[in-house]
Formats: structure tokens, C-alpha cells, sequence
């Protein structure tokens, strides 16, 4: 009997401490959120964000930030060989909410992406070579660098729950510039088997460089947390 009252002490407490965290009140509150989808891609990140809203104003400014190892890839877990790859990644956003429901703001966007891939590979690199004609080998550690810049329109709904949660859910569309190039000295004539050249047609120049600009989609999700103290009053 008395657990089962404790029990409802508990619900009953924290249902009211947070029965008012509705759009109304997150909407002046930071948001750390996580983006589950950027663990699944090919340049794998563990990516997380911040939310600020502008005072006073429909606007807020998200920044993104995230790292990733092929280690932790699931798309090349149980091969043999993975390649040695890491990601960095950054995207800023710039919102406007133009619609409100309690639970519920949507919102226009305009984001600036930057990712940055390095793959590092050992092989034979030809030396003094004149077109496919070498006069020695040597065997080089080597880097390649992949380079994007993108910016898309986006249109996202975001839902806020009980207890500080959110949900946001987006789509848009865009441009992106991806550029490729040996970042090692001494090493023109090395190679990258960089499955990214299937979308590019297999286009690159002979010192493995490229460069080509593609249209661009963006969809997924991030869940979100909002942070700080919040009044207990009745929403405006």
C-alpha cells in the first residue's frame, strides 16, 4: 500500500513539475540535441548540436558539430580491410518558426555544411614518372583529402513532450561542391579507391585531384533536450 502511494506522489509531482514544458516555454530555451542518423552514414560521425534562440524573435541559430572513425563504422564492421578514415563535420542553421501549436513549431532554414574526410593508406607510389612510365617505386604513407561545402533550404516541424524532450523532424534540398586532393608530398602518382568517384562518374585528374558540384537532399531526425529552468505557471 505504501509503495503504491509513493507511486502516485511521484507521477503526481512530476506531472505537474513538468505539465507546462510545451512550445510556448522551449521555444526561450538552449536545445543540445543528437543526431542518431549521422552514426549510419558512410563518413560515419557522432554529431551533436545547439540550439539558441534569438530573444524576443521567431529566429534561432543551430550549430552542429561531429567526429567519426571507420573504426566504429558499421558499414564496413566483419571486412577484412576498412579503410583508415576519419570525418569531421560542421553545419550551421539559421531558422525562422513561422507556425505554432502547443506541442508543435515548424520552421524554414538556411544551412551551411562543411565536412572534411582524410583517408591514410601505405602503398607503392611511382616516383619520376613520365604518364604511366615510373623509374622507381617507394613506399609512402599517404593522404587524401575529401572536401565538401554545401547549402541547402530546409523545411522541419519540431514537437516538444513532457518531460524536455524534442523531436526534430526535417527535409530539404540544395547544392554541394565536393573537392578531392592528395594531401601528401612527393606522392602524385598515388591512387585512392574512394567509393565516393561512383558519384562522380570516376572523374578525377591524373594527380588524384577533383572537383564537381552535385544537387543535394538532406532529411532525417535529432532528438533534443531543452536545458535551464522552467516557470511553472500556465503557458502565454
Amino acid at each position: 500500500m505504501s509503495k503504491s502511494l509513493l507511486t502516485l506522489a511521484l507521477v503526481f509531482c512530476f506531472g505537474n513539475a513538468f505539465s507546462q514544458i510545451d512550445a510556448g516555454k522551449s521555444k526561450d530555451h538552449l536545445i543540445i540535441k543528437f543526431l542518431p542518423l549521422g552514426m549510419f552514414d558512410i563518413d560515419n560521425t557522432f554529431q551533436v548540436g545547439l540550439e539558441v534562440p534569438l530573444p524576443k524573435t521567431s529566429f534561432s541559430i543551430q550549430q552542429e558539430a561531429g567526429y567519426g572513425h571507420s573504426l566504429f563504422n558499421v558499414w564496413y564492421q566483419g571486412d577484412n580491410k576498412h579503410p583508415d578514415k576519419n570525418t569531421i563535420k560542421a553545419r550551421t542553421q539559421f531558422r525562422f518558426y513561422f507556425f505554432e501549436r502547443s506541442r508543435m513549431r515548424s520552421y524554414v532554414a538556411g544551412e551551411y555544411l562543411f565536412k572534411r574526410v582524410v583517408n591514410k593508406d601505405n602503398q607503392w607510389v611511382g616516383q619520376d614518372c613520365i604518364y604511366d612510365n615510373c623509374a622507381y617505386f617507394e613506399k609512402k604513407n599517404v593522404r587524401f583529402g575529401r572536401f565538401v561545402n554545401a547549402v541547402h533550404v530546409k523545411a522541419g516541424w519540431q514537437f516538444y513532450f513532457q518531460n524536455r524532450m524534442t523531436i526534430d523532424v526535417y527535409t530539404g534540398f540544395g547544392l554541394r561542391n565536393i573537392k578531392g586532393r592528395n594531401l601528401t608530398q612527393n606522392a602524385e602518382n598515388a591512387r585512392l579507391d574512394d567509393d565516393w568517384l561512383i558519384w562522380q562518374g570516376g572523374y578525377r585528374e591524373r594527380n588524384g585531384t577533383y572537383d564537381q558540384v552535385f544537387p543535394s537532399l538532406s532529411f532525417g531526425f535529432q532528438i533534443g533536450v531543452a536545458l535551464g529552468k522552467f516557470d511553472k505557471g500556465k503557458s502565454k
